[in-house]
């Protein structure tokens, strides 16, 4: 039937044409921005969970810029220590020609007073962002012993967020302290004398011998001797260490490669079948490597010295027959202001006339004399060997620090990025997909609206049979 009141062909064409209008606007929308879901009204879970994936990716932005200062940081200190190591090594050597005969320790005292200067300004230029961790003031209220670096942001079950960090602790790196610092109780130490260098770096040791099996091992197959005098508590009465063919047939393997370990088995074997020896002293080897020998008791004045006697031919890093002998004496437990590795009192001079407390940043070596003076140059000479482990320590925590820091910055942004693929699985358009359905809905939109025409011109029709 046709009405002239109700056009059901062209209501029917318009309802389709609207709906084909609504998925076009859809399909459009979707092609222009690349997102299938774009609102929380295209689908409410999934535009909830990747607000929430693109919050936590921000987030760890933010980390990962965190982890960037932390790094700088932390390279700047390192530098500053490793700098530092490099001058005190210099400074002990410095020390080490100051104990020969001869040698004016006034001028030795220029060359330190320039390596003290340069480590002060080296530490006190450490800084990243603002912060300086190896010349520091802990008695400022905004200074803080513990350091910590953001590098990690985690969201828990319950939706509570945690932050995870890496910490660095400032009190055990710094090198200097404005602060008047606290007093700590200080151990007492035993008299200690070191070698000139490392054992199998010493000509005896053969380090450069065409035969690579000879390197590091000393021959006494021959008349190679090791002559030392050795005396405690300055002790009128030597006790000699002496090590050649015949005293070593029976102890070492092969005579002609003897190695540092059988040669320090051997001088402790006859220190520990010295009367005036036993038990009071001890031989080993240093972090470095150099020959050692140690008093067994703690304390002031108790002392330890090592000559070489007119016999020696072979160095072990105390010179040959001419050489002058090393003196070491102990120091007696005390309490010390605490402050950085280079500032904290290291000890009191007992050379008459000289007084107060020595640190590795300020001494003067230019009125130690007499056997005093000696001794009190050795307990220096100690003071930086000890001052140079600690600095190595410090450097070795901030280098595990920074593989840490390191680590988690390439973790985050791994983690960054496979939270951008997890948006893009969620809300991203499969625009080959929608391309090509908007090109069909277009077609279908001219269909309509040529549907819609004909409906409308269906009721023209039946008024012209009228005319």
């Amino acid at each position: 039937m046709t009405s002239l009141l109700t056009n059901n062909a062209a209501m029917t064409a318009l309802t389709t044409l609207k709906s084909i209008n609504t998925q076009l606007d859809m399909t459009s929308n979707r092609v222009s921005t690349g997102q299938r879901v774009s609102s929380a009204a295209d689908n409410a879970a999934y535009w909830s969970i990747a607000t929430t994936v693109r919050t936590d990716n921000a987030s760890l932005g933010a980390v990962k810029d965190s982890l960037g200062l932390g790094s700088s940081a932390v390279d700047t200190a390192y530098n500053g220590l490793n700098s530092a190591i490099s001058d005190l090594q210099n400074m002990r050597a410095k020390l080490q020609t100051a104990l020969q005969p001869g040698v004016d320790r006034a001028k030795v005292q220029v060359e330190i007073d320039a390596i003290q200067n340069k480590m002060d300004s080296t530490a006190k230029s450490s800084v990243s962002s603002g912060q300086n961790w190896l010349s520091v003031d802990s008695s400022a209220s905004t200074y803080q012993k513990d350091r910590l670096v953001i590098a990690g942001f985690s969201r828990e079950a319950d939706g509570d967020i945690a932050f995870s960090t890496v910490k660095i602790n400032v009190n055990e790196i710094k090198l200097y302290d404005a602060n008047a610092g606290t007093s700590v109780d200080v151990p007492g130490t035993a008299a200690q004398v070191f070698g000139s260098q490392t054992m199998t770096g010493l000509t005896a040791f053969r380090p450069a011998d065409a035969t690579p099996a000879n390197r590091g091992t000393a021959d006494f197959s021959g008349a190679a001797t090791v002559a030392l005098d050795i005396r405690v508590d300055g002790s009128a009465t030597a006790a000699v260490i002496t090590l050649n063919k015949a005293s070593l047939t029976s102890a070492v393997s092969n005579l002609a490669r003897v190695t540092t370990d059988e040669l320090l088995s051997a001088i402790n074997n006859q220190i520990a079948g010295s009367v005036d020896l036993a038990g009071k002293v001890t031989a080993g080897l240093d972090t470095q490597g150099r020959l050692t020998f140690t008093r067994s008791t703690v304390g002031s004045p108790e002392s330890l010295q090592v000559n070489t006697t007119a016999a020696n031919t072979v160095d072990l890093g105390y010179g040959g027959a001419t050489a002058t002998g090393k003196l070491a004496t102990g120091t007696d437990a005390t309490t010390v202001v605490s402050k950085g590795i280079l500032d904290t009192a290291g000890g009191t001079y007992t050379t008459p006339g000289v007084t107060g407390n020595y640190t590795v940043a300020d001494f003067d070596i230019s009125k130690l004399v007499g056997t005093a003076g000696d001794a009190d140059l050795s307990s220096i000479i100690n003071m930086v060997d000890k001052a140079i482990a600690k600095v190595t320590d410090a450097g070795t925590k901030l280098g595990a620090n920074k593989t840490q820091i390191d680590g988690q910055k390439s973790f985050i942004d791994t983690l960054m990025k496979a939270n951008d693929r997890t948006i893009g699985t969620l809300v991203d358009a499969d625009i080959e997909e929608e391309s090509t359905k908007l090109k069909a809905l277009q077609t279908q939109q001219q269909l309509g609206v040529q549907a819609l025409s004909i409906a409308n011109a269906a009721s023209q029709n039946v008024l012209s049979l009228f005319r």
